[in-house]
């Protein structure tokens, strides 16, 4: 899977382990919950790698399987430090620093099933155009994506309502993406997420289960 667009972007994408992941979810009968986390991980980092180059690329996480499919596309990969999605988050913002001080980074959420590369491109378009943003969840009250020209400067402050907190200090960009501003956490965003169309990965996993 080769990047279609060559981009300044740095994206660090937190990606939880899968025997952990989605604890919310109800998943259709067959499905195991950590597939289900799996295949949503890997349909949103798809999407990314077919928008950024995989070198710019930094997952951090400590799932096996996503590290080495990950490993084989080129992508970076960074050890989760296991304290939480802040933690995780701030452990790929210092890689990317260390990377290339200086260069425009966003943080985008690892569960993102319905999420295409243009719809990406358009938001890191956006963000490109103020020096720190972030785009809220369909919710607008989580956050799927922040950004800033300096990725060294980023702070994140993820967690219930952090829409909110983001926006003491970056632009608030209320986009007509909703493929970018579907997370999935609970059974509603899941059906929220199919009614969009999810990825490949996901569409396979479900559809076995029905």
């Amino acid at each position: 899977m080769e990047s279609a667009v060559t981009s300044t972007w740095h994206v660090i994408v937190p990606v939880k382990h899968s025997a952990n992941g989605k604890s919310r979810l109800r998943t259709p009968t067959g499905v195991r919950r950590e597939d289900l986390a799996l295949a949503i991980a890997l349909d949103t980092l798809g999407a990314v790698l077919q928008v950024v180059p995989a070198h710019q690329l930094l997952v951090v996480t400590s799932d096996p399987e996503i590290r080495s499919q990950m490993r084989d596309f080129g992508a970076v990969l960074i050890a989760d430090p296991g304290r939480g999605l802040n933690s995780a988050v701030t452990a790929g913002i210092d890689a990317a620093s260390e990377r290339a001080p200086h260069s425009p980074a966003a943080v985008l959420l690892g569960d993102l099933p319905a999420l295409t590369p243009a719809e990406l491109a358009d938001g890191l378009a956006a963000c490109a155009a103020v020096e720190a943003a972030v785009v809220p969840d369909h919710e607008g009250t989580g956050t799927v994506l922040i950004s800033h020209h300096d990725g060294s400067r980023l702070t994140p402050r993820f967690g219930t309502g952090s829409a909110a907190r983001h926006a003491r200090t970056a632009t608030v960009l209320d986009l007509d993406l909703p493929r970018l501003r579907t997370d999935v956490d609970n059974d509603e965003s899941l059906r929220r997420a199919v009614e969009l169309g999810v990825g490949r990965r996901t569409e396979q996993l479900l559809a076995a289960g029905r």
